[in-house]
């Protein structure tokens, strides 16, 4: 992945802004991929990775600009963290490797490879449109991935047999110890909040029977309702609704 190419193409481009759209309003379900490997002892995702735009002046919108990728994703419910795999062509601000942070906003596209499949890609699928038959042969070579049609960007469905495995496991832990649903994690989050920043109403539902503070705020002030509403999970909403 380090090999794939840093891309280029106009900062106005249609066709590229309407990609970039549809890449953050599915961030979702790219994210809640990825928190479903944090549960897996062998990863599901062979690839999981976002494109950002980085430039050596953020604050000057007409300074040049490298859409790169970026994996080893976390997010906080505001705050994208990651590391920057590819290296700049020109850039000097940012190396290959660096750690980096950016809100939702920057997103320009996503990408995630489950077994042969790849999901995501919208920009992509718009280059590989413009492409000839050859061209496009080679740009998947360059890749070793089996995109689809160019007209067609899958997007992960949700996996509700995992999680119904992740939230039953929940319950035997929380059987045996059940002070857990109040320990609190890095920046002083709760399993409720955790498990609702993931999007996964089964464990929501579980926690609160065994009495999660719905009420309780994290370090940042935020509420579990807070952590799901940063992604509009609306079964979670509505089951963090029925307990307050």
């Amino acid at each position: 992945m380090s090999d794939s190419p840093v891309t280029f193409h106009k900062g106005d481009d249609p066709n590229i802004l309407a990609a970039a759209r549809k890449a953050r309003g599915s961030f979702r379900y790219f994210w809640q991929q990825i928190a479903l490997d944090f549960n897996r002892i062998v990863p599901a995702l062979s690839l999981a990775c976002l494109k950002v735009p980085f430039s050596d002046d953020p604050s000057d919108p007409e300074a040049q600009v490298e859409q790169m990728w970026v994996d080893e994703i976390t997010f906080d419910g505001v705050n994208i963290e990651g590391v920057l795999i590819n290296a700049p062509n020109w850039l000097t601000s940012v190396l290959q490797g660096d750690d980096v942070s950016f809100p939702v906003s920057q997103i320009s596209d996503w990408l995630l490879v489950m077994g042969e499949v790849v999901y995501g890609g919208y920009s992509i699928q718009v280059l590989r449109k413009q492409m000839s038959p050859e061209e496009r042969a080679g740009h998947d070579e360059a890749w070793g991935l089996n995109f689809p049609d160019p007209e067609t960007v899958l997007v992960p469905e949700r996996n509700k047999e995992f999680e119904q495995v992740i939230a039953d496991l929940m319950v035997e832990q929380l059987d045996k110890d059940p002070m857990l649903v109040h320990t609190t994690y890095d920046n002083g989050r709760t399993l409720l909040h955790l498990e609702s920043l993931y999007g996964r109403p089964l464990s929501v539902k579980a926690l609160l029977e065994r009495g999660a503070d719905p009420t309780t705020r994290c370090d940042r002030g935020w509420t579990a309702h807070d952590y799901a509403k940063s992604l509009q999970w609306d079964e979670v909403l509505a089951v963090l609704g029925e307990a307050t």
